[in-house]
């Protein structure tokens, strides 16, 4: 049974009209200037459909780039406290990436311990998180020793009914002071007293500015405050860290 004349003149009809708007279409996204705004409307109206972001390829891609910076004191041979600058865990534990097609996990350190750490963090409320980011040390006996974990305890469950979450936190917290501990005292070789950690992050430009030479956005930076480092530093853990350091780091 031959095919009707009217059925293939409007298919040719359909066919034609969507090559000419996808000709327009993708006019509007590459022509040169003149023409891209003549048809500006046209490039408005087809970008929720049509235009090309960081995340086609990966929908969950992260928006920005966070590290683990550390802070550290000591005492000089003066008894005076030295204060060190910042510096990043994971921009060290990132150079074991760098030209290794294959590289070690070590990279990986850092962002869990960020994960881990602020996955909890943000179980609390904002009058909890207040007194998180503020100092953990109290004088004692003429001197300075971490504030006792009962006392935080009921200080935190005081502000919220979340004790589980409390008791999570702190118990993390202890743990990333002592990552930063051996990790300062590995980097300045130094018997380490304080230490601190901040997450300092960057965010690349939108995928439209991805040319441009300045930052679009600004760092930010999200601050611990001190930590008493009272705990016996073993040398075989401590061993560990020396080699990240001397391998990927720049020793201070």
């Amino acid at each position: 049974m031959a095919k009707s004349p009217g059925g293939r003149v409007i298919a040719t009809a359909v066919s034609l009209f969507v090559v000419v708007a996808y000709v327009i279409v993708t006019l509007a996204f590459v022509a040169p200037d003149p023409v891209k705004g003549a048809l500006s409307g046209v490039a408005r109206a087809a970008t929720p459909y049509f235009a090309q972001k960081w995340n086609v390829f990966a929908p969950n891609i992260a928006k920005s780039n966070p590290q683990l910076r550390i802070q550290a004191q000591w005492r000089d041979e003066n008894g005076q406290l030295v204060k060190s600058d910042w510096v990043s865990i994971t921009e060290v534990e990132f150079g074991a990436v760098s030209g290794h097609p294959l590289p070690s996990r070590i990279q990986k350190s850092s962002w869990n311990t960020l994960g881990g750490y602020l996955t909890r963090f943000r179980k609390l409320n904002d009058e909890q998180q207040d007194i998180v980011q503020n100092t953990f040390i109290e004088r004692h006996d003429g001197g300075y020793r971490a504030r006792p974990s009962d006392e935080l305890i009921d200080e935190l469950e005081a502000l919220g009914e979340n004790r589980g979450a409390v008791i999570d936190l702190l118990r993390y917290d202890y743990m990333v002071k002592e990552y930063a501990t051996y990790f300062a005292t590995a980097t300045f070789d130094k018997e380490i007293e304080r230490i601190r950690w901040e997450v300092y992050r960057e965010q690349p430009n939108d995928f439209d500015h991805r040319f441009d030479d300045f930052a679009q956005h600004e760092a930010t930076i999200l601050r611990f405050g001190w930590r008493q480092a009272d705990d016996l530093i073993r040398e075989d853990a401590l061993a560990v860290f020396d080699e990240v350091i001397a391998r990927y780091g720049d020793a201070s």
